[in-house]
């Protein structure tokens, strides 16, 4: 157990929201009943925590979407090799190479890039391997985002509901479970802090930021009940099989239905494990 611990993010070193989506991740990933041999992270927005990653086990690999963000990770990792994602999303990889793959927020930039993206991550995973996605939740009602007028913060390029994410899964993945962080007051400090960054002003990962986040973590506290606008999705990898969307009555796809359909074995003790 205390390996286990010892593999989650120092405060010390990361945003709270950074540490709150790694550690995410860790902790999918030391749940798994099986040890993860090969894994693969794909577009973080802080160079070390990918060298993070490598503490849970195993022979990891790393992909940036930039050759900018290849330099940075690459420093961090030392003598490791960083690849570089191709134009239109292809992973530099044989097929079924690795046990778990990490898609960071930030990377799926728009639908067709993102269904691309995921169609490379589906390819280069072992049958039956695990997929982490790390996304914006849109809360398009949110007070949060109201008041931030919607606008993204700092390293996210989209936004998703649990929808958008079956939709965009359904062909290659079930879906199994989700974990939300950020919520309203870690939220707002976020959106601040990405306003300073576009405007370009320095100094926005000091210990007055990190003491502001804590505060707000504090603050949050109360709102436990309620879904941030952070969310990892857990996913297992099943056989690719592209679906023609049906509709039930006017609104409702079958595919959807079918996904989210509470009583299937698989989901439900997912969703158990990992509320």
């Amino acid at each position: 157990m205390q390996k286990k611990r010892d593999t989650f993010v120092d405060s010390a070193l990361y945003s709270l929201p950074l540490q709150s989506e790694v550690n995410a991740v860790l902790h999918l990933l030391h749940a798994q009943p099986g040890a993860v041999r090969t894994g693969l992270d794909v577009g973080f927005t802080n160079a070390g925590v990918s060298r993070t990653l490598r503490l849970v086990g195993g022979c990891w690999m790393t992909v940036e979407p930039t050759q900018q963000r290849r330099s940075l990770v690459a420093a961090a990792l030392g003598q490791e090799t960083v690849l570089s994602l191709g134009k239109d999303g292809e992973l530099p990889f044989e097929d079924k190479q690795f046990d778990a793959v990490v898609l960071a927020h930030g990377v799926l930039s728009d639908n067709f890039h993102a269904g691309a993206i995921v169609k490379e991550c589906h390819r280069v995973l072992k049958t039956g391997g695990i997929f982490l996605l790390t996304v914006a939740y849109r809360k398009p009602l949110g007070l949060a985002a109201v008041l931030s007028g919607r606008r993204m913060a700092f390293g996210a390029a989209e936004s998703y509901t649990e929808s958008d994410i079956f939709h965009l899964l359904k062909d290659g993945f079930d879906v199994l479970g989700f974990r939300f962080s950020c919520r309203f007051w870690v939220q707002m400090v976020r959106q601040w802090d990405s306003r300073r960054r576009g405007s370009g002003i320095r100094g926005t990962n000091t210990i007055w930021l990190r003491i502001l986040y804590r505060i707000a973590w504090l603050m949050d506290l109360p709102l436990f009940w309620t879904r941030g606008h952070q969310m990892t999705v857990y996913s297992r990898r099943k056989g690719w099989r592209s679906k023609h969307v049906s509709v039930l009555g006017k609104h409702t796809p079958v595919s959807d239905a079918i996904l989210f359909n509470p009583r299937r074995e698989g989901s439900q003790l997912s969703l158990d494990k990992f509320k």
